[in-house]
């Protein structure tokens, strides 16, 4: 997908060709003949067939020298028949073609199945999905009594594992996304927010792929949310039949994640929430999996990491009066209290001279910012707190963030966060990391794109870690989530809870240092 704007042809719903156009991952034919088209093109026909909105599509990968027309023809069709992701005059080797069964006659004599039917791979999405926005986060409910655990129920189909997702695929988006890679200030957008929804869709695929490789039974029942209501969410749940799954994916914001997440409860449905950074999502539902590291994680090694590099520097920690940064900031300050011997203060930020006298008593500390307001106070306190920091004469402190500022801010300083030692989770690709450069080589090759953010990553490892648990635990795996992790996983999950009558969180976080101004794990 690698051109500016997808287009359509023939006379087929609109929204039928902009499903076809979302699943444009490459497929290997077979069962093939080679039919001999005007012009001498050869056609190798090929049997692989999927089902998209009840309608069963021939998937035909385009080879040197094929038209839309010579295609169409092999396949027992009119030019016009066709679904393809953008005109029809420019064709390139390895696009997707899509090409209705209806009982026609190919050109190899055969006949094509009718246009309904079982698929190996059910891919069933829906209308097309409305604005969806960033999950907001909250500061810390007080605790409500203890309910009961999860109630574990037997898997539904002992022939296959079955996992639904849901998520916004914003199908009336398509015409304003853009498959190239997006500058950062795009984010949060429309257009940025369908393209990384259908990369993570993408990176979901491949991470089937390659399961199904190794022999699993995987059955994907793929459900669009058409809108954000609580009414829109239930209605998707039940008209495509998730309760009946062995694991639910829900790549949705906050509110249509609270429905999904009650449905799913009410059903004895684990559920899992990829990406977002919430931790209440998981308080009081024993069926939510939270992805992304905990606040406690994060803080964790954060203070490992302070304490391996700095053992006896002081630390300064900064805040800022936000509701919001309450919770992570509890976090810190409990795991530096655990270990008893560890300096530290704190400093509400308000004015960047406030750190200048800090700074000159004690050149040599750690820096742990927490301060997480709106986007442009942030953006001026990225500034001033950089500036300040460099400069320190002589020994200079080291800057540890949550939030990675060099995926967020164009305009950051490299050699100031250089000269800083600058400690992040960072969230852009290592390519030092060999599992993480193979995967993106295998994304680049099957979808002639970048991957774009930790979505693509996030959906793969997902469905490596909780199909692999599954198939080698059984449901007992929701019990006790602990695995050892999938070969070929991008990012480790350990997941745990503190409450019986609360969902998981992963418990590795991951942190990284900026040294000769590439970033790399700190062990």
């Amino acid at each position: 997908m690698k051109q500016r704007h997808l287009k359509y042809h023939g006379r087929k719903l609109k929204t039928l060709f902009l499903m076809g156009m979302l699943f444009t991952f490459p497929l290997l034919p077979f069962n093939s003949a080679q039919a001999q088209m005007p012009g001498g093109k050869a056609v190798q026909l090929s049997h692989k067939t999927e089902i998209v909105n009840g309608k069963r599509f021939f998937i035909h990968i385009v080879e040197q020298g094929q038209t839309v027309y010579a295609i169409s023809r092999a396949y027992g069709l009119k030019e016009v028949e066709a679904v393809t992701k953008k005109d029809i005059h420019f064709l390139q080797v390895g696009d997707t073609v899509w090409l209705p069964c209806k009982g026609q006659r190919l050109s190899d004599g055969t006949q094509a199945p009718q246009a309904t039917g079982a698929a190996t791979t059910d891919i069933r999405p829906q209308g097309s999905a409305a604005k969806t926005g960033t999950a907001a986060k909250e500061a810390d409910t007080p605790e409500e009594p203890q309910g009961p655990p999860a109630i574990v129920r037997p898997r539904v189909n002992s022939q296959s594992i079955v996992v639904s997702l849901m998520m916004p695929f914003n199908l009336s988006q398509m015409d304003k996304i853009s498959t190239s890679k997006f500058d950062v200030e795009q984010r949060g957008k429309i257009s940025y927010k369908s393209l990384e929804f259908i990369q993570f869709y993408e990176g979901l695929l491949l991470g089937l792929d390659k399961l199904e490789r190794q022999g699993y039974h995987i059955t994907l029942n793929v459900v669009d949310v058409e809108g954000t209501s609580d009414e829109a969410v239930e209605q998707a749940f039940r008209s495509h039949n998730v309760a009946q799954s062995d694991l639910l994916i829900a790549l949705l914001t906050r509110q249509p994640f609270e429905k999904a997440a009650s449905l799913a409860r009410e059903a004895q449905l684990f559920i899992v929430n990829p990406v977002a950074d919430r931790s209440e999502i998981v308080k009081g539902n024993p069926y939510v999996f939270k992805c992304t590291p905990s606040r406690e994680a994060c803080a964790a090694a954060v203070v490992r990491a302070v304490r391996r590099a700095m053992p006896e520097a002081p630390v300064l920690v900064i805040h800022s009066p936000a509701r919001e940064e309450k919770p992570l900031l509890k976090a810190l300050t409990a795991e530096m209290d655990r270990y008893g011997d560890m300096k530290y203060s704190q400093l509400e930020w308000s004015n960047p001279a406030k750190v200048t006298p800090i700074l000159k008593s004690n050149p040599r500390m750690a820096v742990v910012s927490v301060f997480d307001k709106d986007k442009s106070s942030k953006r001026i306190y990225v500034s001033q707190l950089l500036n300040k920091l460099s400069s320190s004469k002589g020994k200079m402190p080291m800057l540890f963030t949550f939030d990675d500022w060099v995926a967020n801010y164009t305009d950051v300083d490299f050699a100031q966060l250089q000269n800083l030692s600058y400690h992040t989770f960072y969230t852009e690709w290592d390519l030092s990391d060999k599992r993480q450069k193979d995967f993106v080589d295998l994304f680049r090759e099957k979808y002639k794109t970048e991957p774009v953010g930790p979505y693509a990553g996030r959906a793969y490892d997902v469905i490596l870690y909780f199909v692999t648990g599954l198939q080698a635990k059984g449901t007992d795996f929701f019990k006790n989530p602990a695995i050892a992790a999938p070969q070929g996983m991008l990012s480790p999950m350990t997941f745990s809870h503190t409450r019986v009558d609360c969902g998981f969180e992963n418990q590795s976080a991951l942190l990284y240092r900026m040294t000769d101004f590439h970033f790399t794990p700190v062990q």
